[in-house]
């Protein structure tokens, strides 16, 4: 029989028992809910950041492009302005360093082409670096391919100066001009070792080259030079690893897996990438002619806040109702700072998806959007069409970069124009609508003519040129029309102003 004594032991023993095996598995679950929890933040971050670097090297892809563009667009006695269009392109970009402009030269060019460029570099001669060699002067292929020379460079200081006619002899560039001719896309390099830095092997190696063909424009076969983005790669990893520290402590390593890297595939590896071990995630980068994995690390599984939370509620069991309130108040929080996380990438995105992303206005969805809740309130507005004038030709004078500055600058200038309460949209191309609240006739035709004289009366620097625009300006102001008519009506008025000349407004009667 068990004594009194025992019993006064014994429920005690078992109450405590109980209460930490209660503990015990509550506390095993939070362990494991919140293991959950981090891997799956880790997770979203690790895709965000991943779309992020992409975003930043399909940004340098398509500069490099428009240096490309540059040669393509314009005839060669205008060349010589490259450095002046380069500047922009670069200016544009925090990792791209350097447009290096390669010109095709037969071998029975060479003695054409060098007289030509000693005219402006009495300096001037060619050469290539054969692999693990020397510079050799002159021209030294094998069977007498033609070679593309670095005939111009941007920017011109002391180390770019210096590459001012190389040419590649080795097997790796030839496979690259044959990936163009066959693709017709950009090809990015695995690593190197820029020659900007020097011809050291030991130094690091600290870029890519990413090479955008130049094609006649006639023959669109014949590819007639290259454009050479030189990108430094480290760039873009400090950036990366910046913003990771900002939200959680991550390490990080890039491999490129692309060809010819088999040799050194590791782009980047961060300072404690080997001694940390933990959740891991990898994403894929697709470029071009090649991939980069990009592969996160979260050493700490649980974060040292929650471990001192867990060990204080196993250590606290006898107020468990306490520490369960406690656990609740943390969940909570964390879901609610996710929450607000998530809200403020939803509002981001938001705003892309209702926003040109070249002009900032109102994009055709938002239209719509806006457009149907005025027709259902049944309010009186005009609808304006109005669109640039001769725009093909701005983009083929001045490329397609002249043409988005044109873009912006009619964006800029009508909605400085605006009347109060007026809504601008950019439903594609160089095409453009107003909502206006402006219903009277002869308000709206002072109103629309100070938008075109204001817009004929402005300009902007595309390079080193002077450009301005008119603009063709229709409108329909709103009866007991449909949404639909009213778009056709401002059209055909629209048009009217074309045949008219124009640089005018017309307004449906």
């Amino acid at each position: 029989m068990i004594s009194t004594l025992d019993k006064k032991w014994l429920y005690p023993l078992l109450t405590f028992m109980l209460t930490v095996s209660v503990t015990l598995c509550i506390g095993y679950f939070f362990y494991q809910s919140q293991q959950n929890y981090t891997q799956t933040i880790f997770e979203n971050l690790a895709e965000r950041q991943t779309e992020v670097l992409t975003e930043f090297v399909v940004s340098d892809l398509e500069h490099i492009g428009a240096g490309a563009n540059f040669f393509h667009a314009t005839d060669r006695e205008d060349w010589n302005h490259f450095p002046a269009f380069a500047k922009h392109i670069v200016g544009a970009s925090q990792t791209l360093t350097t447009l290096q402009w390669m010109e095709r030269v037969e071998p029975s060019q060479i003695d054409d082409f060098l007289s030509e460029a000693r005219e402006e570099d009495p300096d001037f001669q060619i050469y290539t670096i054969p692999k693990g060699g020397v510079a050799n002067i002159g021209y030294h292929m094998p069977a007498n391919e033609p070679i593309f020379v670095a005939r111009d460079v941007y920017p011109r200081d002391e180390s770019n100066q210096n590459v001012l006619g190389f040419y590649s002899s080795r097997v790796r560039f030839q496979l690259v001009l044959d990936h163009m001719r066959i693709k017709h896309e950009a090809s990015v390099s695995d690593k190197v070792r820029l020659l900007q830095d020097g011809v050291d092997t030991r130094l690091k190696r600290d870029g890519i080259l990413v090479y955008h063909p130049v094609f006649d424009q006639e023959k669109h076969q014949k590819l007639i030079g290259v454009v050479i983005g030189i990108i430094r790669t480290s760039h873009y990893f400090d950036n990366l690893m910046l913003r990771t520290a900002a939200e959680q402590k991550l390490e990080v390593r890039v491999v490129d897996l692309g060809f010819d890297a088999h040799d050194d595939p590791v782009l980047f590896e961060s300072q404690n990438w080997a001694e940390t071990d933990g959740f891991e995630v990898s994403e894929i980068i697709t470029l071009p002619n090649r991939k980069w994995s990009v592969t996160f690390r979260l050493g700490d599984k649980v974060t040292a806040n929650d471990r001192f939370v867990l060990s204080g509620f196993i250590l606290s069991g006898f107020v468990i109702a306490c520490l369960l309130s406690y656990i609740v108040f943390l969940q909570a929080r964390a879901k609610s700072k996710l929450q607000a996380q998530l809200a403020a990438r939803t509002q981001e995105l938001q705003f892309l998806v209702e926003h040109d992303s070249l002009t900032g206005l109102y994009s055709r969805h938002a239209f719509n959007k806006l457009i149907t809740k005025i027709e259902a309130e049944d309010i009186q507005f005009t609808f304006v069409a109005l669109d640039i004038d001769r725009f093909k030709s701005v983009n083929d004078n001045y490329g397609h970069m002249g043409g988005d500055q044109m873009l912006v600058h009619v964006a800029h200038t009508v909605q400085r124009c605006l009347a109060p309460g007026d809504i601008m949209i950019r439903c594609g191309g160089d095409e453009f609508y107003i909502i206006s609240y402006v219903i009277e006739k002869a308000p709206l035709k002072r109103y629309l003519e100070f938008i075109c004289h204001t817009m004929a009366n402005s300009q902007i620097m595309v390079g080193e040129s002077a450009v301005s625009c008119t603009l063709s300006i229709g409108a329909s102001i709103r009866a007991n029309h449909s949404v639909e008519q009213l778009i056709h009506i401002a059209d055909a008025e629209l048009y009217k102003s074309k045949k008219a000349g124009r640089n005018c407004v017309s307004i449906a009667e």
